[in-house]
């Protein structure tokens, strides 16, 4: 319910900010933006880390616990790694579509987060130890790691769409690694490994996975399409004159006719 309201808000707050001049009126619903913004990524962090570090699930797979169980240590630093890989993947973004100001001032943020945000993804090999997979890591968070220092590099070399590309790797690595980490369970029981749910015990039925199967072969290639679609039109650098209004066509003088 908190995540559905956070996109509310920045639908809402992209939807409404325009629709008045007024400050308080934009003021507000930058914050609401921002916070919608903010605990988009926290929460799918914490939800996501919930599953792997453990849930109080009983013999009978209903979770027993309350709202608190679910901000455990690891779920939280997973929330701010998502947060602030998010965050410089938003500054690489801008630096690629703006010019002027606005695109110095993204770079500033970026190079300020990039290092920080390398400490926290240093420190997602938790993921790795949570699930006691031994000492070595997997193929999925080396990549994280080597993406997350190379959007380091980039961002102090200036270029930002190989920094775009590096951040968009290390976003996709830590999810991903999370699950790949998580096989073959589905949610970590905390109260009896053996509640725990997997991919045998909570599987829909043979027709079920044959219709999403066909669905998502038809589908999915769309919606890369329309995806890849949208960033080619929106390929070039948006400037603040674009969003100045247009001049007014001058009035020309009447002509004075003389007798």
């Amino acid at each position: 319910m908190l995540l559905l309201v956070a996109l509310i808000a920045r639908g809402l707050a992209f939807e409404y900010r325009g629709k008045r001049d007024a400050v308080h009126w934009r003021r507000t619903w930058d914050v609401a933006l921002t916070v919608g913004s903010v605990l988009a990524p926290l929460l799918i962090g914490v939800a996501l880390a919930g599953l792997l570090g453990g849930l109080p699930i009983n013999s009978g797979q209903d979770f027993t616990g309350s709202f608190w169980d679910l901000l455990q240590p690891y779920a939280l630093w997973t929330g701010l790694t998502l947060v602030l890989v998010c965050l410089l993947h938003g500054a690489t973004f801008l630096c690629l579509k703006t010019t002027g100001d606005m695109r110095d001032r993204s770079w500033q943020i970026a190079r300020r987060v990039a290092p920080v945000t390398a400490a926290f993804v240093l420190g997602f090999i938790w993921t790795h130890i949570t699930a006691n997979r031994g000492f070595w890591l997997n193929v999925v968070e080396l990549l994280a790691i080597l993406a997350v220092i190379a959007a380091v590099w980039q961002v102090w070399d200036h270029h930002e769409g190989f920094a775009f590309a590096a951040t968009t790797v290390t976003i996709a690595s830590c999810v991903i690694s999370i699950f790949a980490d998580l096989y073959p369970n589905l949610m970590v029981s905390s109260t009896n490994p053996a509640y725990s749910l997997t991919v045998h015990n909570s599987a829909s039925g043979n027709y079920s996975l044959t219709v999403m199967t066909v669905v998502v072969i038809i589908f999915l290639p769309v919606v890369l399409a329309y995806q890849t679609w949208t960033y080619y039109v929106f390929r070039r650098r948006v400037s603040r004159s674009e969003f100045q209004p247009a001049p007014e066509p001058s009035t020309p003088a009447p002509e004075v006719t003389r007798p």
